[in-house]
């Protein structure tokens, strides 16, 4: 099994002169080739050495997704040190505590919605090496680094299959981020084997655009392109990521329940509605050039894996892109088994499940029906946590937290985090999740978060989709009370929702009421919204409209 690195080196051998990495600039593709990128990996790696870099040094790279974050990775490989990446929008608190934790020496930053937010972040005289596209303060320049060749003599390191390669920080859902320590032998074994397991090859093209920070893109994207040496290209903003996505038309697409909902809300806007599609997609001769074009104007219609991760993604989602012709194929992983969990394949899935464990992975259910994944993926635990590793890894197994089952086809159905399960007055334990898929399936609600610890029926906490917020207030909240009272007739009596607290601000990573990764901050959209509905004997409850200047901010 060759380290990520051998596998990247392999690849510039193998094809040179062909295109790996595309970053736009100013709305132009701008193509680096695999040599290319070898070539500015090694002098980055040279200059880091003449920092004062040494092999097991740690070395932090914090920047939206591009070019240079790749490069400067395997830079980070070449020159024996270890990777720390953060997430983008990170809170300055968490910036210093994992520079300070994972003991990072240097650190490369680059493009971010706000810079003067970076800037804050940064602890001062922390050494920064600057990409291009940010324009704070650095000690040194991209560019200019890398514009300087190593001298010949110079030789990239060859790390071992043991050694550890990257510390990645988990996003941090409760208390403070832990550091999973992998090595290169897991991240090679999730990779080589995701590439087989996936099917992906090098006539493959990605957009990388959900941070790569964040374990499943960073395996997905850039780990399978380091062992099946496909193309991968980058969005340049938030503005330009439809016409990116059209221009790329990648061949494999890794999406969040969040984005897929809002290529659905993008989508009924420009036809006119769920009626009016539903009368096109009825007739015969139209039906299947409607679904086409749709697919065509997204982008998507040369994917021949479209994916969705990091939290459960509605069945009514699902089944609505499979009627433009988009199957979407759920998967599972973790941070702790760098993403190697379960798949449903295109053409063998099923709804509802995540997927079938991959090749040489094993999948346990505890007694306490708890997930537990054993592989040569795993962590060797957390970094400087002796006692938390102890609790998630035993005897082998990482115990993820998640409570599932298997059932007879071998697919693996997660029904909710152990620890998010909470009792009611009337001692019945609830697990919010499948019930907060049952909200989110309708196209007014975008998130939802199901609590009620002590009440005598839960209530949920829902998040307006953009669709919603161009609606009357009233018709919002008609619209809302008939999909609870339908959501209400799938569920046991006790799991039934009494309270609706409906959300007039957007949940943002700078709101701290989501992570980078978009997943929710329970705790922290408890603690803000439960005292509303906790006592109320009504239905729907609006809660309070933030500041607007302080919901620009957080935007």
């Amino acid at each position: 099994m060759l380290t990520p690195l051998a596998a990247f080196l392999a690849g510039v051998k193998a094809q040179p002169n062909t295109v790996y990495l595309r970053q736009p600039l100013d709305g132009v593709y701008h193509e680096f080739t695999w040599q290319q990128v070898a070539h500015n990996a090694r002098n980055i790696a040279y200059q880091l050495k003449k920092l004062g870099i040494e092999p097991g040094d740690k070395v932090a790279l914090w920047s939206k997704n591009c070019a240079q974050w790749i490069t400067a990775d395997i830079a980070i490989m070449m020159a024996g040190a270890i990777s720390v990446p953060l997430y983008p929008g990170q809170s300055k608190a968490n910036v210093h505590y994992v520079l300070e934790h994972s003991e990072a020496k240097v650190m490369f930053v680059g493009k971010h919605d706000v810079d003067q937010e970076v800037i804050d972040s940064i602890p001062e005289a922390f050494p920064v090496i600057g990409f291009p596209y940010y324009s704070g303060p650095t000690h040194h320049d991209w560019d200019q680094l890398v514009a300087i060749d190593a001298p010949s003599s110079y030789e990239i390191h060859t790390p071992k299959l043991d050694d550890v390669m990257t510390l990645v920080y988990t996003s941090g859902t409760t208390g403070q981020p832990k550091g999973a320590v992998h090595t290169c032998r897991s991240f090679a074994f999730s990779s080589n084997n995701g590439v087989e397991q996936i099917n992906t090859s090098k006539h493959d093209r990605a957009l990388s655009f959900l941070p790569l920070a964040h374990v499943a893109e960073r395996m997905i994207v850039e780990g399978q392109s380091l062992y099946a040496w496909f193309t991968i290209s980058f969005a340049e903003s938030l503005d330009t990521f439809g016409d990116n996505l059209a221009s790329v038309k990648p061949t494999l697409f890794f999406a969040v329940p969040r984005l897929w909902a809002k290529f659905q809300e993008g989508i009924l806007t420009k036809v006119g509605g769920q009626k009016k599609l539903d009368r096109l997609l009825s007739i015969p001769l139209l039906s299947s050039f409607v679904a086409r074009k749709i697919r065509v104007g997204l982008g998507l219609n040369e994917a021949h894996i479209c994916a969705s991760g990091a939290s459960p993604i509605p069945k009514a989602l699902i089944d609505w892109f499979d009627s433009i012709g988009i199957e979407i194929v759920e998967g599972y992983g973790m941070t702790e088994n760098l993403c190697y969990g379960t798949f449903n394949k295109a053409g063998d899935r099923l709804i509802g499940s995540v997927g079938k464990p991959f090749a040489k992975n094993e999948v346990k259910i505890s007694d306490k029906g708890e997930i537990l994944f054993k592989s040569e993926a795993l962590m060797q635990g957390y970094f400087k946590e002796p006692e938390k590793t102890a609790e998630a890894l035993i005897d082998g197994y990482y115990h993820t937290g998640d409570k599932g089952h298997v059932d007879e086809q071998g697919f693996l159905h997660i029904t909710g985090r152990v620890k998010e399960l909470f009792k009611t007055s009337k001692g019945k334990y609830i697990a919010p999740a499948p019930i907060e898929g049952f909200l989110t399936a309708n196209i007014l609600i975008d998130q939802a978060c199901v609590m009620g610890n002590g009440r005598t029926q839960p209530l949920a906490v829902i998040e307006l989709s953009d669709t919603a917020r161009g609606k009357d207030k009233n018709e919002i909240q008609t619209e809302i009370e008939h999909h609870v009272a339908q959501v209400n007739k799938e569920l046991e009596h006790h799991e039934r929702l009494d309270c609706i607290v409906i959300s007039q601000s957007i949940w943002t990573v700078a709101s701290g009421l989501i992570t980078p990764t978009l997943k929710i901050r329970r705790e922290t959209v408890e603690s803000k919204y439960y005292p509303l509905g906790v006592d109320s004997k009504e239905l729907i409850v609006w809660g309070e409209k933030e500041d607007a200047s302080k919901e620009d901010e957080a935007a």
